[in-house]
Order: C-alpha cells, then sequence, then structure tokens
C-alpha cells in the first residue's frame, strides 16, 4: 500500500512493516526516503501526526490547537478513500463467497 498524507509525507507498506516516506530532491530528482519503520499501521498513522504537530511553528497555545485540528484533518482526509475501498473489497469479498 501506498498511501499519500501530504505533499511532503506518506505511508507505505510491505510484507514486514509499514514506513514513514519524506519526499526529498537529491541530485535534481524527486523520490521518497524513509524516515521511520513501525510494526503497525496504527503507531505509523500516531508518530506521523506527532511529528506534523512537532514541526508546527505555532508560539501560543491557540496556534498549537489549530495546528493539532489541521493534522487530525490531514490525516483523516488521507484515510478516507483508503478505508473506502477496503470496506468495498470486504463488502465484495462477503457478497462472492
Amino acid at each position: 500500500m501506498k498511501l499519500a498524507i501530504n505533499q511532503k509525507y506518506r505511508i507505505i507498506s510491505d510484507r514486514q512493516q509499514w514506513t514513514i516516506q519524506e519526499k526529498r530532491t537529491r541530485k535534481g530528482e524527486t523520490g521518497w526516503k524513509p524516515i521511520m519503520y513501525f510494526g503497525t499501521f496504527a503507531k505509523a498513522l500516531g508518530e506521523l501526526g506527532e511529528l506534523m504537530v512537532r514541526e508546527s511553528n505555532a508560539t501560543t497555545l491557540v496556534k498549537a490547537l489549530a495546528d493539532v485540528e489541521k493534522v487530525t484533518t490531514q490525516l483523516s482526509q488521507a484515510l478516507t478513500p483508503q478505508l473506502k475501498l477496503q470496506l468495498e473489497q470486504e463488502q465484495e469479498g462477503r457478497n462472492g463467497s
């Protein structure tokens, strides 16, 4: 799975792990570099949310809370299409059995 979160981050998976990747440009080429690895999707998603909040430039509690809400919204919007697809696939599996 490759789940784009925003222009800077995405979460990918293979058979063994979940990886948070960050977009980078190297020698004129744009690509993705792995920055963190996790055993579960929930841990990867939680840590990415924490990372995005830590990168905030907020200087007051009000601004920090607004940034937390912004990060939560970004993650929710990134997950919605993936969850919808998963639910559809599960439904097709039940109907096809």
